[in-house]
């Protein structure tokens, strides 16, 4: 990002609520507080474990794939020796069924988890399914994971063109029938509600109205104020524009949190504003900040028990445990790479062959 400097250096500020007169803060502004130094912390743990999964990539590019690729040129050639191998008379029926597995087995899994296509016609020299039927099977599974439901709607899926477009005016009229019964349903609820429970759901309604509306408010004060167009000192100007630029970021984004800190940091002389922030209006913000906290969580918790964690717990963390893990890795990939070595050179004789297949 481009340091564009204004006349006066502007600190970059945690958006707190601090009195001016020392006066014990309400327990409102506490909370705010609070969730706002929750929040900080979360944005700090998550920016420094995305940073170590993106070295942890780098660094699996630079210093375990060249290791793992040459694992797959050893099981490449594997399966070529155990090609050449089967045409000899050394070995019965039903070595020779076990050696076909073994050669369509390696060949798929190179082909699959490695690209190496031109290892297909290996494959389906061996194999009792060609490769072409395994992928179309696999991509069937991805489509449909579940066969009962495939199955009907393969079904209902027209053949051509033709009847494809009449199929989707049918599906568009059904779909408008039942959002009119949908509508219909809502409005015979809505005549048995109580009062009371009407009353509720206008009053959720409005909280949600505002809170979009105090995000707003916090964007449209800082714009008024950043708008570069008003500038016409130069240097000011660039600077405002790469501020607006993080602003409307930060609003697109739905980060609350950014925004008063941007506040904050860009409009030094509303800095003890918040203190004098009505109740009704900071209670908003922190529903707001409450809401953009659960998500933080929920990213974090990626990490820990979500699709990320195992990536995360194998590779990353602090720079000395991701030396160590990395120092693991590459060692015990090169040990793998040394027995694929040793094991190729053993099998180069086809009496060990027949060894292994027993």
């Amino acid at each position: 990002m481009p340091a564009f400097k204004s006349d006066k250096p502007v600190p970059s500020l945690t958006p707190q609520i601090t009195s001016p007169d020392q006066r014990r803060l309400s327990q409102l502004q506490q909370e705010f507080n609070k969730k706002v130094a929750q929040i900080e912390q979360l944005k700090q743990e998550l920016a420094t474990r995305r940073d170590s999964m993106d070295l942890a990539q780098k660094r699996i590019e630079k210093e375990l794939r060249p290791i793992i690729m040459q694992q797959v040129a050893q099981r490449v050639a594997l399966a070529h020796l155990l090609d050449d191998a089967f045409a000899l008379t050394l070995f019965s029926f039903r070595e020779k069924e076990k050696l076909a597995q073994l050669i369509a087995s390696i060949a798929l899994d190179l082909i699959q988890n490695y690209e190496r296509e031109d290892l297909i016609a290996l494959h389906d020299r061996y194999a009792e399914v060609p490769y072409a039927e395994v992928a179309l099977y696999r991509s069937e599974d991805e489509d449909f994971p579940e066969k009962g439901i495939a199955d009907e709607e393969a079904a209902a899926i027209p053949n051509n063109w033709d009847e494809l477009d009449e199929f989707e005016r049918l599906q568009g009229q059904l779909d408008r029938e039942e959002e009119e019964r949908e509508r219909a349903r809502q409005n015979r609820q809505k005549g048995r509600k109580t009062k009371a429970q009407q009353e509720k759901e206008a009053k959720a309604k409005a909280e949600l109205s505002n809170i979009s509306k105090a995000s707003r408010r916090v964007y449209t004060d800082l714009a008024k104020q950043l708008h570069p167009d008003k500038e016409l000192d130069e240097t000011k100007r660039a600077w405002k524009e790469e501020a607006m630029k993080r602003v409307t970021q930060a609003y697109h984004h739905d980060d609350f949190f950014e925004l008063l800190r941007l506040q904050m940091e860009f409009l030094q002389e509303q800095g003890q504003a918040l203190d004098k922030l009505p109740d009704e209006q900071l209670q908003y913000y922190v529903r707001l900040l409450d809401e953009q906290m659960s998500e933080l969580q929920a990213e974090l918790n990626s990490f820990i028990v979500g699709p990320n964690a195992s990536f995360y717990d194998r590779f990353c963390g602090s720079p000395k445990q991701m030396n160590q893990k990395f120092k693991q890795a590459k060692e015990g990939l090169t040990y793998e790479l040394e027995q694929l070595k040793q094991n190729l050179r053993v099998l180069h004789d086809p009496v060990q062959i027949k060894v292994i297949l027993k």
